[in-house]
């Protein structure tokens, strides 16, 4: 199936002779224009775009099928995410500043399925709409905050793309609500002899206007220019309010349909009239407005030339999935109603919930001291049911991080202390990645964590005790397996630096009862030399022995108590954390320790030692 595309992306040719007029309070940004592409102003419009390179770090920048170039410029690439589930752009914006946000998408078989794929855009935590074609959609809206987050979401029926997001300031007495945004349902160019679409620089605000011409309607107009009714007027374009709509084939009467998805719909309803005709004096043009049959505002008498705004200052609730508008002469008029140009905006309510401050600057700083490559941009929480890839968070009254798995994600030095500033966290997995040093008493802070994941690092020293003890009264589920040099015993001691390096040597103890370091070397070589002679003589005469089976049994308990291992915690403990030297033998060093209150001495082969100490094995 070959993707067209609908008219509104075309302007008038003679578009280019219309030199840029002021642009200030715009943002324009051509989404997936590369990163390393200087900005330039679009032929057509004459307004200046950027790329969307600094406002985003996920996507890849794509070109659309040569057939599409024929549109403006700024609809020649776009941005798909073809990896994660949520990609979010995080604009800055004037905290308390009406705008006018656009977010543009054309598909433009840029990747050659003829597929237009469906996915889900939000604006804060609110969805803003399900996009599954090509067009445009806008918003008119206040922030409340200083950053604006949109966000496309994969529902795994298509890659996600975008092509343009544009934010447009307008002034504060435009497009007043009691409460919430306004989202575009339709901006027409009533009448329309063009059957153009209309934006910036024939509109100041770079609104949008359609061409629309009823089956019952027919135009008016003029070549005349047009002034405002005053200086807080809505200022539309100068051409759409130089063309209207009335009734044709002698009719009196004009009406504008349309349907709502829901019953509970709530609408603003913008109508801008201008008389284009100049009227003799046996003429005159007046009418009413009903909406669903119901008085809604007149008598209206358009001035001449000049535009009259008439808006609802209270949203409209009928109760109702169809809607009409009606414009009745009145009874002295002896001409039909007009209208030039008519918006009408759906209330929508846009939540911008934002993560808990503090949670959203120690995540951060936790992204910043690892390097976390995943897709961690924007809100960590919101939208809702779409946090950052390892996050789990709450929602009782601001969003609060209250998981955070960070497994297998190559983390390198020591658990950062930024964890803290996540104090409702309830899990926290950091397995299978490089960590070193100790287990941080820190994290006894976090008092709501639940379960402490720290499999297979490079952990070293002891547990703090009050996670021991979180752990042996069952409130804390605590897994450390894999970690080789960290103490698990108790009492453990510090781990120090000579210990650390002392990890990499050989460690074989050897016990022996002692008096002096030159008793404990001369008694050490005599019995291994007198047990090296028992064996020798044992294994001559066992077959003349009485009893076999005892001497046998006598035997394996000489062995077994020569080869008894100790675990490396053991012999820290028996040493006192090698707290003693005795000396230097051949094989290596020779500490004090006692065993059993029975002082003995261990030696340590070092590495360059390690062939006695295979000789030392053979002969045991």
């Amino acid at each position: 199936m070959k993707i067209a595309m609908s008219r509104w992306f075309l302007f008038s040719l003679f578009a280019l002779l219309v030199q840029a007029q002021d642009q200030s309070g715009f943002l324009s940004l051509d989404c997936g224009l590369p990163a390393n592409s200087s900005g330039y102003r679009e032929p057509w419009t004459k307004i200046d775009y950027m790329s969307d390179a600094d406002y985003i770090n996920t996507g890849e920048s794509r070109s659309v099928s040569s057939e599409f170039t024929i549109y403006e410029r700024q609809l020649w690439h776009l941005r798909s995410f073809p990896h994660e589930i949520r990609n979010c752009y995080n604009i800055s914006i004037n905290k308390g500043t009406k705008y006018l946000v656009r977010a543009t998408f054309l598909y433009g078989n840029y990747d050659g399925l003829n597929n237009i794929p469906k996915f889900d855009l939000y604006v804060g935590d609110t969805l803003w709409r399900t996009v599954d074609d090509s067009y445009y959609i806008d918003i008119i809206h206040v922030p409340s905050t200083d950053k604006l987050q949109i966000c496309l979401i994969n529902i795994d029926q298509g890659i996600p793309f975008i092509s343009a997001l544009e934010f447009r300031q307008l002034p504060d007495y435009t497009y007043p609500t009691v409460s919430g945004s306004l989202y575009n349902y339709c901006r027409l160019d009533m009448g329309s002899t063009t059957d153009r679409q209309y934006r910036f620089p024939y509109d100041d605000y770079d609104r949008v206007w359609n061409a629309y011409n009823g089956d019952d309607y027919t135009q008016i107009s003029t070549i005349n220019t047009l002034k405002s009714d005053n200086y807080y007027s809505y200022n539309p374009a100068a051409i759409v309010m130089q063309s209207a709509a009335t009734p044709k084939n002698g009719s009196k009467y004009l009406n504008y349909s349309w349907n709502s998805s829901k019953e509970s719909d709530q609408f603003y309803v913008y109508m801008h009239f201008a008389e284009l005709e100049k009227l003799q004096s046996n003429q005159f043009r007046g009418f009413n407005i009903t909406y669903n049959g119901e008085y809604w505002d007149g008598p209206i008498v358009p001035d001449y030339l000049s535009t009259t705004t008439i808006y609802n200052i209270k949203p409209s609730v009928m109760s109702s999935l169809q809607h009409q508008l009606s414009f009745f002469p009145i009874e002295n008029s002896s001409l039909p109603p007009i209208i030039n140009g008519l918006e009408i905006y759906l209330v929508m309510e846009i939540s911008e919930l934002e993560t808990n401050s503090g949670d959203v600057d120690a995540i951060s700083n936790v992204r910043s001291t690892y390097g976390v490559k995943k897709n961690w941009q924007g809100d960590p929480c919101v939208p809702r049911g779409y946090p950052w890839s390892g996050l789990n968070c709450s929602f009782d009254l601001v969003p609060r991080i209250i998981s955070l798995n960070l497994s297998s994600s190559a983390l390198k030095g020591e658990i950062s202390p930024d964890i803290i500033g996540l104090p409702m966290l309830q899990t926290l997995d950091l397995s299978n990645n490089y960590l070193a040093g100790e287990v941080p008493n820190f994290l006894i802070q976090l008092s709501h964590l639940q379960y402490l994941n720290l499999d297979n690092n490079n952990l070293t020293g002891s547990l703090p005790p009050e996670l021991t003890k979180r752990q042996k009264n069952g409130s804390l589920t605590l897994s450390i397996d894999g970690n080789p040099n960290l103490c698990t015993l108790e009492p453990c001691t510090k781990m120090t630096p000579e210990r650390k390096k002392s990890n990499n040597n050989i460690i074989i103890p050897i016990v022996a009862s002692v008096g002096g370091l030159l008793a404990l070397l001369i008694i050490a070589a005599i019995i291994y030399l007198i047990s090296k002679s028992k064996k020798k003589q044992q294994d001559k005469n066992v077959s003349s022995k009485k009893d076999p089976a005892k001497t046998n049994t006598h035997l394996g308990s000489s062995l077994e108590k020569r080869r008894h291992q100790f675990t490396y915690a053991e012999v820290v403990v028996m040493t006192n954390n090698f707290e003693r030297i005795l000396g230097k033998g051949g094989f290596g060093m020779v500490y004090y320790g006692v065993l059993d209150d029975t002082q003995v001495a261990v030696k340590m082969i070092s590495p360059s030692a390690v062939q006695g100490y295979h000789q030392f094995q053979a002969e045991a």
